[in-house]
């Protein structure tokens, strides 16, 4: 309970013991930390949840999945579809007093496009996007390499949200957040909080709460204790375990929603034996998927057949999967000239030993034995984003991991893990799976206007994908987040991501 004391000391601190009411401030509980301040060099849901109030997109994303008027008031789209066009907002202006306009927004974009930034999150939006230019005063031009039907759900990421081109020269961006949003950054100390105060001067009126803090742990007990005992006002996400029980608690909200996030197994798919379909198979085949699901999220998720999840467009819902089979799977190895097994490396974060150790009990029932490297957030990101010659310093056989996209569309869930374009570290193919006719699907997909046309392209991804076994599939969870019942106006994405941008507290 280490984690628990040193949250209350923090807690402490902050005076965040007292009412949330009385201090006019609310503590957010997360279960790993933030990432970077740059909303451009990060794709982690739990990042982007403490990025969320500092900064804003040309358009955004509501809780019904309508995408509205952002830092832009209007747009224009060509008949073809390549030619988007933004008015953007006037009287806007960035945490450190510089203006957003024409030049800023194509500044930051011009970043994020510019392959020597080595961004994170940038190798969804190089391919798509060819140039970004000035029209006159107010507006801004983007020209698409090819239509793109998910373009505009797009620009409602973390990764296309504007951030200071003062800031970003100074490069100070990956320590302190300088956005346009409600909340100015104030302070991150490592391993401890992030902390930012209500923008008095926000285009759209100042929040009335007047302080955010952000802090984390993985210890699932912490989530829940905290927010029994007050030192914390939100937590994402609530551990499964917790939520029944907080479910009959008048002082607390449960909130969830159809969880769009996929857990899976990322195989490294260029370390023998995993270059051999038939071990991938088998893997997913050793998986009891539903036992996973019953014993560590007590019925707040489904196994996963696939690589989509239900809320996104292209699901393929007759997906039957690979079933739990141990005798085949046993079989598959047989037949790779495995009999007798093999050992592997897997590496996971803190939160999620569980579920390895699940997966280290399931699959020496075939004679695998599955070696867990248990690790910090910020160690585990980097050994799981590595590149191939990292990888293979490191002995990193498998990464276990979760991703979802708030556009909610086959092309942003299927292309970074799976294009042989999105190879880590520019991407989050970690696992360095290729297949050209895998690229073709989703290259033609992600330019065709017709959904049903976008439908059946993705339903031959998804066959792929399962037959190849790039990854051992595992659940679907349930989105789940508990608040204090006293404040309002915040909601949870399928992602999982706790949109906190200007609460109210009762």
């Amino acid at each position: 309970m280490n984690d628990l004391r040193k949250f209350l000391v923090t807690a402490l601190a902050f005076g965040v013991v007292a009412s949330a009411a009385a201090q006019s401030q609310l503590t957010i509980l997360q279960t790993e930390a933030p990432r970077s301040m740059d909303p451009a060099n990060q794709t982690a849901t739990y990042t982007a949840a403490v990025l969320y109030p500092m900064y804003e997109g040309l358009v955004y994303m509501d809780e019904e999945q309508q995408i509205l008027p952002g830092l832009a008031t209007e747009w224009d789209i060509n008949d073809d579809g390549t030619v988007y066009t933004f008015t953007l907002r006037d009287g806007v202006s960035f945490h450190d007093g510089s203006p957003l306009d024409v030049e800023a927004v194509v500044s930051s974009f011009a970043r994020l496009l510019d392959t020597e930034n080595a961004l994170a999150g940038a190798g969804r939006f190089q391919p798509i996007i060819d140039t970004v230019e000035a029209v006159g005063d107010d507006q801004v031009r983007f020209n698409l390499a090819n239509p793109y039907p998910a373009f505009l759900a797009m620009l409602t990421g973390a990764q296309a949200q504007v951030v200071s081109l003062e800031a970003w020269e100074e490069g100070d961006l990956d320590r302190e957040a300088v956005g346009t949003g409600p909340y100015r950054f104030t302070e991150w100390v490592s391993g401890e909080r992030v902390v930012m105060e209500a923008n008095e001067d926000y285009w759209d009126g100042a929040p009335e709460v007047e302080q955010l803090i952000w802090t984390w742990s993985p210890e699932d007990a912490v989530m829940s204790m905290s927010l029994q005992t007050g030192e914390a006002d939100i937590a994402a996400p609530l551990p499964p375990l917790f939520a029944a029980n907080l479910e009959a608690d008048p002082t607390i909200d449960v909130m969830q929603t159809t969880g769009s996030a996929v857990f899976w197994v990322a195989l490294t798919t260029t370390n023998e034996p995993l270059d051999d379909a038939r071990v991938r198979r088998a893997l997913n085949h050793a998986t009891d998927k539903q036992g996973i699901v019953d014993a560590l999220l007590r019925g707040y998720g489904v196994p996963a057949a696939g690589p989509l999840a239900p809320p996104y467009f292209g699901f393929d819902e007759d997906q039957e999967g690979l079933p739990y089979d141990p005798e085949l799977a046993a079989e598959l190895l047989a037949e790779a000239g495995l009999a007798d097994g093999f050992s592997l490396n897997i590496a996971v974060q803190e939160a999620d030993a569980g579920v390895a150790e699940a997966l280290q009990s399931q699959w020496a029932d075939v004679n695998v034995q599955l070696n867990i490297q248990v690790m910090e957030s910020g160690v585990w990101s980097d050994a799981a984003f590595a590149d191939e010659e990292g990888k293979a310093a490191d002995a990193i056989d498998a990464s276990y991991a979760s991703w979802a996209t708030g556009t909610l569309d086959a092309d942003g869930q299927l292309r970074p893990l799976y294009h042989t374009e999105s190879f880590s570290p520019e991407s989050a193919n970690l696992g360095f799976f290729s297949n050209s006719r895998l690229d073709e699907l989703l290259d033609e997909a992600a330019a065709i206007p017709d959904e049903e046309i976008r439908v059946e392209l993705y339903r031959e991804a998804q066959e792929i994908l399962v037959d190849e076994a790039a990854h051992v599939y595992l659940f679907y969870q349930q989105a789940l987040a508990a608040k204090s019942a006293e404040v309002n106006g915040i909601w949870l994405n399928p992602s999982g991501q706790i949109m906190v941008f200007k609460p109210t507290i009762d």
